[in-house]
């Protein structure tokens, strides 16, 4: 989704305080997994050519190799996604409700956000059904909880849920308040958690 500029010379009205602060908690916490992610990702290149480098040259190799990679993928890969969710960069295929009204794309923009925490929530809740039997299991080599390996899954999605209450919330107060504009990224722009890397003029 790429932010389009504002309706000029119009005044947008400040955040609520509240929703505010929700934002910049957010956006301090999506800068945090995206610096956790690139560790993460530096590790597997790094314990990889290690690996690569013992086995070449020394006929060996480090035993924890696989599980600690393995780990740290599950890192990168799902603080990526909560941190991709946050700078609102997933894929959208927005032909048929950038014809709609504002308001009624506002509408969509609210059930995406309901269906977003409604799905992190059956995952949370499946995580919790399971978790006596993650705590009760061992990863083979290091012997840690298997419920470790699940940590990132948990982390992301309760992130996930927490971003999509701020969207949800945003989205009813620019509702309530009809903030003027063509299409939903006019509006949404105000709102957004963070900017995204790379942004198409």
């Amino acid at each position: 989704m790429v932010p389009t500029e504002a309706t000029p010379d119009v005044a947008f009205p400040s955040l609520p305080r509240g929703l505010a602060v929700f934002r910049q908690l957010l956006a301090f916490i999506g800068r945090l997994e995206l610096l956790l992610a690139i560790l993460a990702l530096v590790m597997v290149v790094a314990i990889s050519a290690a690996q690569a480098f013992l086995r070449y040259f020394f006929g060996t190799s480090l035993w924890w190799a696989q599980e600690i990679a393995e780990t740290a993928i599950m890192i990168c890969y799902f603080l990526g996604i909560s941190y991709v969710f946050k700078t609102r960069q997933e894929i959208y295929i927005e032909f048929v409700s950038s014809m709609l009204p504002v308001r009624m794309q506002l509408v969509l923009y609210m059930f995406e956000q309901l269906m977003a925490v409604a799905f992190t929530a059956s995952l949370l809740w499946l995580a919790y059904l399971f978790s006596p039997t993650l705590f009760n299991m061992q990863t083979p080599m290091l012997k840690l909880p298997a419920a470790v390996t699940f940590g990132p899954l948990i982390a992301s999605s309760s992130m996930i849920a927490l971003t999509s209450i701020y969207h949800l919330i945003f989205g009813i107060w620019a509702f309530r308040n009809r903030l003027p504009g063509r299409f939903l990224t006019d509006i949404e722009q105000h709102g957004l958690i963070l900017a995204p890397l790379r942004q198409e003029p």
